[in-house]
């Protein structure tokens, strides 16, 4: 099945288990804390291994972000090295992780004027996908 084109309007996602999964997490929080107020303390220990499940469920899908953004680094950086004269290779380490993050949608076409715009000007993640024409989807973006 094809996908649907992807843009800077679209590119950004959240998988809807992870909605679902907080949203129920926090109502039974919720519940539990209310039960607590009623005089019942039973429910404390439930609020507290919700508590705990909440974290991990965060830090579940930050340490996936991490881990991605590290392999979109390299990605990069390679990339660039690639497809910019070796008299530019320099700029490649200029590059910050989120500049290096919104130049990752760029085609290769506009690739090496879009880091000169971007080091010259010293342009934002999202600044930077606004000015890319030739949108390179990422569908297994975390």
């Amino acid at each position: 099945m094809p996908q649907p084109a992807q843009s800077y309007a679209t590119h950004r996602r959240l998988p809807p288990i992870h909605i679902a999964a907080g949203a129920i997490l926090v109502i039974v929080l919720g519940w539990n804390l209310w039960q607590a107020r009623q005089g019942d303390t039973a429910p404390l220990l439930g609020a507290l291994l919700l508590v705990a499940l909440l974290i991990v469920w965060h830090n579940s899908r930050r340490n996936a972000q991490i881990m991605q953004d590290r392999i979109i680094r390299l990605e990069m950086q390679v990339r660039l090295a690639r497809l910019l004269p070796a008299e530019r290779h320099g700029e490649i380490a200029r590059l910050t992780l989120p500049q290096l993050v919104g130049l990752r949608f760029a085609g290769d076409a506009e690739l090496p004027a879009l880091v000169q715009k971007t080091l010259a000007e010293n342009l934002s993640n999202n600044a930077i996908k606004r000015l890319v024409t030739d949108w390179q989807p990422d569908w297994l973006r975390v």
